[in-house]
């Protein structure tokens, strides 16, 4: 059992007064209720014969706002037809300051790799926040899928801020960010509150793979179980029989592969949804890498596959940690920065040494409440001193003792030599909020202060912050386009999203220099056509074929090395 000991650390350090702001923040969050109705139980009546495609799960924990105007949160979308009307958007604004303007953009996906690009409607709207609310549009969209973008009309926190939910169940790629004119993919927890209105003819099968019902979350650990469960919807006209296959299959390290087949209790409607439950439960292997999550339907008759499919990434890594997580002893009450050091040689790293994510455990002690939950994690060089990386604002989850949370860097921190050091920094200064340590205080490398007035080691009878990270050795880019910590060839689909119709583009990488061969295969296994076959000892290499004279259906593009090899399914469409 774990014993908890509330520990006040006495420190002589002036304290921020409450809401000062320690440098440049650009976003900030709050608590927020279950959104209430609003518009959204009219909306079948407002639109006869629409869908409402959405990837939050209907409960919302935070809001978020920024300091600067023109900066959003959007989702994309993926369209069920080739040819729909986007018909309005729903979108959960949230009370904040004296403003009750935003401006809301759709686009579609014609930029760059699929993201946003051409602006397909803008309106500057006033809205009623805490509710949900309709902001009518009549958009084509064409051949395309789209983004709907909640964008924050004023400067500074005046408001409205915007809502999301706690669940990451939306597939990758969906969940977005436009931050000073540039969008980039969202890699915080939760789905925004932001919904389609469509108007469309439905096919007659369209069996859509839709999110996850479980939240999916960017990283685990090797050797656990792993559940996995998706929600289809039934999108076309006719009814969707009952033992329709839905599909599920795993690639990961060392031509790991693995597969299983659900089916459908029940038939469906147009616009039911089912949710699927893969079992036996998935058992991650004892090897860290990267796991490529697919979900697909494969209904009979199937009319349009672009919206088959859904995936997810997941970072099975060990975590570098000196705490010893089975002695779990005491909570800071109060304080400044908390901070490990960690040192590459005592887990016989490599330089470079490349910093990918960190974590953090904390817990809401009742006797010790949280004027504040906001906190950044901070990273330094061998100095402690020297700021490498500062994170977005993030809040502490106040759930049951022992709520982690970690967090994926957005860009990887590199480490020549020396020491690194991960800080959890209260965006008060007050110590807010508590951070679990063990009692373990041998060779102790936990430290309080702050990286500009210096650290003092955390005194008797604490032992390690709860403080971790994954951290690669060896890292560093040898070759342009090079991804470095693979041990295993990878191949990438790059069409997003995928069926094709006219050419595919395909991304190979090898972990060492060795011939390779790209072929295509169709779905009973025989050889089409060779793609490429390369003895130049590139370990990258970006290929684009033609498919316009292949038939539609299911294929497998494989590279293939004496070393291993990788493949991806390819679903080409007329």
């Amino acid at each position: 059992m774990r014993k908890l000991v509330i520990l006040c650390l006495a420190v002589g350090l002036a304290l921020a007064s409450s809401g000062q702001w320690i440098g440049h923040k650009q976003a900030e969050c709050r608590p927020i209720p279950n959104p209430q109705p609003g518009v959204f139980p009219s909306t079948p009546e407002l639109f006869p014969g629409t869908d409402t495609m959405y990837y939050d799960d209907g409960t919302s924990v935070q809001s978020w706002y920024w300091f600067v105007a023109g900066n959003g949160w959007g989702m994309k979308f993926i369209s069920p037809s080739d040819n729909v009307t986007l018909s309005g958007a729903l979108i959960y604004p949230v009370t904040l300051g004296g403003s009750n303007q935003a401006i809301v953009n759709a686009y579609s996906d014609d930029g760059p790799n699929g993201s946003p690009g051409t602006l397909m409607f803008s309106d500057t709207v006033d809205v009623t926040p805490d509710q949900w609310n309709l902001v009518p549009m009549s958009v084509p969209v064409v051949a395309s899928n789209f983004y709907i973008f909640y964008i924050q009309a004023h400067d500074s926190a005046t408001g409205p801020a915007y809502g999301i939910d706690a669940a990451s169940n939306a597939p990758q790629h969906r969940t977005w960010v436009l931050n000073d004119g540039v969008f980039s993919e969202d890699n915080r927890p939760g789905d925004w509150l932001i919904r389609a209105v469509l108007d469309w003819t439905p096919q007659d099968t369209n069996a859509a793979a839709v999110r996850f019902a479980v939240t999916v979350i960017s990283d685990t650990l090797p050797n656990i179980n792993f559940p996995i469960r998706a929600t289809i919807k039934n999108m076309g006209a006719d009814t969707l029989p009952l033992g329709t296959p839905v599909r599920l299959c795993i690639t990961g390290p060392d031509s790991y592969e693995y597969q299983d087949t659900a089916t459908t209790a029940a038939s469906l409607k147009h616009g039911a949804i089912s949710q699927i439950n893969f079992a036996p439960t998935w058992h991650i292997p004892d090897v860290a890498g990267n796991y490529n999550i697919k979900v697909w339907t494969e209904a009979a008759g199937e009319k349009y596959p672009a919206d088959d499919t859904i995936s997810w990434d997941l970072s099975c890594a060990r975590w570098l940690q000196y705490v010893n997580e089975s002695q779990l002893t005491w909570i800071s009450s109060y304080g400044p920065d908390k901070a490990t050091q960690f040192d590459p040689a005592d887990f016989s790293l490599q330089y470079p040494v490349g910093v990918t994510r960190v974590r953090a455990e904390f817990y809401l002690h009742p006797q010790i409440p949280w004027s504040d939950s906001s906190f950044q994690f901070l990273i330094y060089g061998d100095d402690g001193g020297t700021l490498l990386y500062e994170s977005e604002i993030l809040e502490a989850p106040t759930g049951t003792p022992g709520a982690p949370i970690s967090y994926g860097l957005d860009s990887t921190v590199m480490i020549e030599s020396g020491t690194f050091w991960v800080a959890v920094s209260s965006v008060t200064q007050n110590g807010r909020p508590t951070l679990f340590a063990d009692n373990i205080r041998t060779n102790l490398h936990s430290y309080y202060g702050s990286g500009a007035s210096g650290w003092t080691p955390i005194g008797d009878p604490i032992g390690e912050w709860f403080i971790s990270c994954v951290a690669i050795g060896n890292y560093g880019v040898e070759e342009e386009g090079f991804e470095p910590g693979i041990r295993t060839p990878n191949l990438q689909i790059t069409n997003y999203p995928n069926p094709v119709t006219d050419q595919v583009t395909l991304k190979w990488q090898v972990p060492s220099q060795m011939p390779i061969s790209v072929n295509l295969y169709d779905a009973t296994g025989r050889l089409v056509r060779n793609l490429y076959a390369g003895n130049d000892m590139a370990r990258v290499g970006t290929i684009t074929a033609d498919t316009r004279s292949l038939a539609a259906g299911i294929y497998l593009a494989r590279l293939e090395t004496a070393n291993g090899s990788a493949t991806r399914k390819l679903l080409i469409d007329r």
